[in-house]
């Protein structure tokens, strides 16, 4: 298998990491917005080009998969549809430190980092992250290009939406509903069902202000 990864970051370095814990896989390079790279090359990996040349790269480094390490849930949304356009398979990247349920359910795209914990029959969409030391309660269901954060914890039964972001170190109490493009600040404590697009805070998180569509 051999990866092209889409972003250029630290994100993309643990992402890297993650990749390379599967023994038939080998990543051939970073793509950042404009060809450069904002961090050293890690692990042997160099940035080949600009993601405007997506469909040029695929073909010249041998491509067989493309994973976006991009922590912007709305941008790793996008690139998952355009990997999809250009009929590129999206890998998954499992850090060998994440502990993860055979009863689960991984959809492609997905980085559970090291520490990470998805547990029985948890159901997680293309693109999730579960980030260092984060866990994902039994019976979970995690949408699209969500982001939970490090340190986040959460009880069974969660049904969290799309490109949602769940801040360090939040708690979310069981059986809680999160909807599409909610934002639960670091270190939050959620006791209610957050509606779309709402800003949580706080300890009980309550609500501060509603994102643009």
């Amino acid at each position: 298998m051999r990866v092209l990864v889409i972003g250029s970051g630290g994100h993309a370095k643990v992402c890297i990491e993650a990749l390379t814990d599967a023994p038939d896989c080998v990543v051939v390079g970073c793509v950042s917005k404009n060809g450069e790279s904002i961090q050293d090359p890690f692990a042997g990996v160099s940035v080949v080009g600009a993601d405007e040349n997506l469909a040029d790269l695929i073909i010249d480094h041998a491509v067989t998969h493309a994973f976006i390490a991009v922590t912007n849930n709305r941008v790793r949304a996008a690139m998952l549809r355009r990997c999809a356009h250009l009929g590129v398979p999206i890998a998954s990247a499992v850090s060998r430190g994440a502990l993860v349920s055979q009863s689960a359910t991984v959809d492609v795209g997905a980085l559970l980092a090291a520490g990470s914990v998805v547990n029985t029959c948890a159901r997680l969409g293309a693109g999730v992250i579960v980030n260092t030391n984060a866990s994902v309660g039994h019976d979970c269901i995690i949408g699209e290009a969500t982001h939970i954060a490090p340190a986040v914890g959460m009880g069974g039964n969660v049904m969290i939406g799309q490109q949602v972001l769940v801040g360090i170190g939040a708690r979310i109490v069981p059986s809680i509903s999160i909807g599409d493009g909610a934002i639960i600040g670091a270190g939050s404590v959620v006791l209610r069902d957050v509606p779309p697009g709402a800003v949580m805070m706080g300890n009980p998180a309550r609500r501060v202000q509603r994102r643009r569509p």
